[in-house]
């Protein structure tokens, strides 16, 4: 749901956000509602802000109950650097803000419940959010630092696979809890969160490819730019299915294919380019020994 576009950008609450703040105010914690929500949109502002001072043209934010999304125009997914500290501004910002907090709180100038409150739901946005898996910040720079060895889209996979099966965790935790008749705020917080990990993480896998192939497109821009990019080999049999080799493609190298004939010789060699357009044209399972 959008709710406002300031300066271009659409600020939007992703609907398990909402039902996150409607159980905190049914159960009277209506400042603990409000203080969630201001803390998640600093964490998102952050990646904002990071992503801008990279260059990236950022379309709009969406707000989750553990933090948030921001949309660019322009391609980051699979820039290393970039990439990672987009992801970890988020957490960074929440730890800067819990220490503030706390040392008020040693000092004695800002006490009370609602300090308390600001500090614990800043430690658990900045730890919760490093967890390694997709969605989550931690995942995203887990996918930069190992997308180049091990493929963009087989990392994605697994990344947003194990986010699923953390949200099974979450929503079973919380269904625990509320067979115990300690169905509060926590439980039907849990069971929210587990079902909204089954589905972000189902939204991620269904986009690695598409993702992937715009990263293609920007390659070769790239290389057409700047005249020369790192590249690295990949040796395949003639029976190998495109999908299987384009999966082993990561966004800052570029790749040259090796086909090796029944007695393991060279028989050609093909381009990323090639081996790209021939999926598209011949379809995810076409043997490249047939291009």
């Amino acid at each position: 749901m959008e709710l406002v576009k300031i300066s271009g950008i659409s600020l939007r609450i992703h609907p398990t956000f909402l039902i996150v703040l409607v159980v905190y105010g049914v159960l009277g914690l209506v400042a603990q509602a409000l203080l969630v929500f201001g803390l998640v949109f600093c964490h998102e502002l952050a990646h904002l802000l990071t992503a801008r001072a990279y260059g990236f043209r950022v379309a709009g934010l969406e707000l989750f109950p553990f933090g948030g999304a921001a949309y660019c125009d322009d391609l980051f997914e699979g820039r290393k650097f970039e990439e990672s500290m987009m992801a970890l501004a988020g957490p960074a910002l929440n730890v800067v803000l819990l220490f503030g907090a706390q040392a008020l709180r040693w000092q004695g100038v800002w006490t009370g419940e609602l300090a308390e409150d600001f500090v614990r739901f800043n430690f658990w946005l900045a730890t919760f959010n490093l967890i390694p898996v997709l969605p989550l910040d931690g995942g995203r720079v887990v996918r930069a630092l190992f997308a180049e060895n091990f493929g963009f889209v087989r990392t994605t996979k697994f990344l947003a696979w194990a986010g699923k099966w953390l949200g099974v965790l979450l929503a079973l935790y919380g269904i625990i809890l509320a067979s115990r008749g300690h169905f509060a705020e926590g439980p039907l917080t849990f069971i929210v969160l587990g079902g909204f990990f089954w589905l972000a993480g189902s939204k991620e896998i269904a986009s690695a490819h598409i993702t992937f192939l715009r990263q293609l497109t920007r390659k070769k821009e790239d290389l057409l730019k700047k005249g020369l990019m790192r590249s690295f080999w990949v040796t395949v049999h003639e029976e190998t299915p495109l999908v299987r080799i384009v999966e082993e493609f990561t966004p800052d190298r570029y790749a040259m294919i090796s086909l090796a004939n029944q007695d393991l010789g060279q028989s050609k060699v093909l381009t990323e380019t090639e081996v790209v357009e021939g999926m598209l044209r011949e379809g995810i399972r076409y043997p490249i020994g047939k291009l």
